[in-house]
């Protein structure tokens, strides 16, 4: 598992570190592919991926009591997941027209995207 996942879902073997893990390898895969079959099979990868994470509880969220916030935080959660789902799609779509240099910055914008949401869901001491 690479720096860019998050180190407290790496030491745990839940479903979602699973997830997220093939999440992080897809998009590796993708800063470096050029093959349209082989980087569209790639977004594949990572759309699934992206909808098991969806269907999974971040820990953060699982520790916080009942109730509105809790709630609230799940489902921004499961809306951010099914943003990731988008953009693997937009990939998929990108490498099936051939067009890589739009791959690149679709690619490119996912690091923020990673970023922004283990900001938001991750435990910042583990």
């Amino acid at each position: 598992m690479g720096p860019l996942l998050m180190p407290a879902m790496a030491e745990e073997h839940s479903v979602l570190a699973k997830q997220m893990e093939s999440m992080n390898d897809a998009f590796k895969a993708l800063r470096r592919e050029t093959d349209p079959v082989k980087g569209a099979a790639e977004a594949r990868a990572a759309q699934q991926a992206a909808l098991k994470a969806a269907a999974e509880v971040p820990e953060l969220i699982e520790q916080m009591p009942d109730g509105p916030e809790k709630a609230k935080a799940s489902l921004e959660y499961r809306k951010m997941m099914a943003k990731v789902f988008a953009v693997f799609c937009d990939v998929e779509e990108a490498f099936l027209s051939g067009n890589i240099a739009e791959v690149a910055k679709i690619v490119e914008s996912i690091k923020e995207m990673k970023k922004t949401g283990h900001d938001k869901f991750i435990e910042k001491d583990k």
